[in-house]
């Protein structure tokens, strides 16, 4: 990236809270960003961002789904020709997608081989298919940088009790899917992060033991930007310290 041109951020999940702050966070520090979600139109915070700061462009773009990524790539073709920053944040739920059906899918005795497949695919293949499709932005860009965001759940070393098998499971396929990921854009020199935000408020009055939601997307950021690109494929919490595999 040229030292006086701002940085081309692409941020996903930009409909829920922390894909919002990441938004926000890369807004503050001057970057060019595209914040994409299924549906902009339906998430007025971002027209709200976009009056305040400036340099926001909505996209629309469920990556889950390819027929949506398939319409959103002519559409960043016409706003830019290279990405220095791709923050894939959480997709959308499902259009069908139900609360129940994550609860279903999260115990021994409810659980299906369709819930887990379907989940593991949205979660933990879709992301890696989208820095597929965008490599080419990637690679003009000068040490472009990829941020997944994952969680704790995702540790095998951390998985001390039962339960949760749909969200375990995507965030460790993530986890070995980001790592081979790493090795394969290092010859272009890309970065990747895997970013874990910690169990982030989204709210002042959250209880005490969570970081506040701008200091989780700001710390994220940051992590990014500072690992060393023989480093790529870490696992970080949005504090620099190592995650247990």
């Amino acid at each position: 990236m040229n030292a006086l041109s701002a940085r081309r951020t692409l941020v996903t999940g930009a409909s829920k809270p922390l894909g919002v702050e990441l938004v926000r966070q890369s807004l503050m520090r001057g970057d060019k960003v595209y914040a994409a979600c299924r549906n902009p139109a339906r998430v007025p915070i971002l027209a709200d961002l976009r009056a305040e700061f400036g340099g926001l462009e909505l996209l629309a773009l469920d990556f889950a789904d390819s027929a949506s990524v398939a319409e959103a790539v002519p559409v960043l073709e016409s706003l830019t020709d290279s990405l220095d920053l791709l923050v894939v944040a959480p997709a959308d739920p499902g259009t069908h997608e139900k609360l129940s059906d994550a609860e279903r899918d999260a115990h021994l005795d409810t659980l299906t081989g369709t819930g887990l497949t379907e989940h593991y695919r949205r979660y933990a293949v879709a992301p890696v298919l989208l820095v597929r499709t965008l490599l080419p932005w990637l690679a003009k860009g000068d040490g472009a940088r990829v941020l997944m965001v994952t969680s704790w759940l995702g540790s095998l070393a951390g998985k001390t009790q039962g339960g949760d098998y749909a969200t375990c499971a995507s965030a460790a396929g993530l986890h070995m899917l980001t790592r081979a990921l790493a090795h394969d854009l290092a010859e272009e020199r890309i970065v990747v992060c895997l970013g874990n935000p910690g169990n982030y408020a989204t709210s002042p009055d959250g209880p005490m033991f969570r970081v506040p939601i701008d200091e989780a997307a700001l710390g994220l950021l940051m992590q990014t930007e500072r690992l060393p690109l023989a480093r790529s494929g870490a696992y970080l919490d949005w504090t620099g310290a190592e995650r247990a595999w």
